[in-house]
């Protein structure tokens, strides 16, 4: 038998409707629903549906709402369906005891610090759709050692035109966790502060269609001990490489025709 809670008009965690214990708020004319905060928090596994019913209507859900799953540290496993559109703000943030999410194709935007301190969390796998991924979305995801998108080229070039890695520094935001980048081909360009500071950084292979290194792009990444640059960037910005006290090793190609102030600055 499945349990309907009754329509809330006036509560401090107001929603529409609820279904197996998952809460929601609907769209009766669209046939929408939108997955929100209720009565209890959520723990243990939170399967999603694609859609539900409710009094003879069959609701699809397309959003997990803004502060969904806020702080529901005893959430351990949560299935998102390829109904889901967007993830709004602060949906999962604190959610310490999230180990892995999937994020499925059918997500398009990923909200502001939509999985910050989630600190269990330990792998992540962003779907083809994605075109917004918010400031600081996985944000002190300290235990965060995998992340993988499955089209990245596509997802950068349509999110910031090719300015791809100013979402990658957010993304890697726990850089020590990262080790060896390859740039996928396709990339265009390294935006400002990419990768500022990911100390645990040791090699980066930056591809033939990468024709500029932005400002700060790999300051203070001093665990950099080898860069390999591709054969079309013109331009290396100010203080790119500044204080990667490990590298010992960069070939220049000679399609450079710029290298900015302190590039290479205190690369002991």
């Amino acid at each position: 038998m499945v349990a309907l809670g009754m329509l809330l008009s006036v509560n401090a965690n107001a929603y529409d409707v609820e279904v197996d214990g998952i809460y929601y708020n609907v769209l009766k004319k669209a046939k929408q629903a939108e997955v929100t905060s209720g009565d209890s928090e959520y723990t243990g596994v939170v399967v999603i549906p694609e859609s539900f019913s409710y009094d003879g209507v069959t609701y699809s859900v397309t959003s997990i709402g803004d502060y969904a799953f806020y702080e529901c540290e005893g959430l351990t496993s949560v299935t998102i369906p390829n109904s889901v559109a967007t993830i709004g703000e602060q949906a999962f943030y604190g959610c310490s005891g999230l180990t892995s999410v999937t994020i499925p194709n059918s997500v398009t935007t990923i909200g502001r610090w939509a999985f910050k301190n989630c600190s269990g969390l330990t792998s992540v796998t962003i779907g083809n759709s994605v075109t917004t991924i918010g400031y600081g979305a996985f944000n002190s995801c300290s235990g965060l050692t995998s992340v993988h998108i499955t089209d990245l080229v596509a997802w950068c070039n349509i999110s910031f035109g090719s300015n791809l890695l100013f979402f990658a520094h957010h993304l890697f935001l726990n850089g020590e966790e990262v080790k060896d980048l390859v740039i996928p081909d396709g990339v265009t360009s390294i935006s400002n502060l990419a990768f500022y500071g990911c100390s645990g950084l040791t090699s980066v292979t930056i591809p033939n269609s990468v024709t500029s290194i932005g400002e700060q792009a790999f300051q203070s990444c001093s665990g950099l001990t080898s860069v390999a640059i591709g054969s079309s960037v013109t331009s290396i910005g100010d203080y790119a490489f500044y204080k990667c006290e490990g590298l010992t090793s960069v070939t220049i190609p000679n399609s450079v025709t710029s290298i900015g102030r302190w590039a290479f600055s205190v690369c002991i």
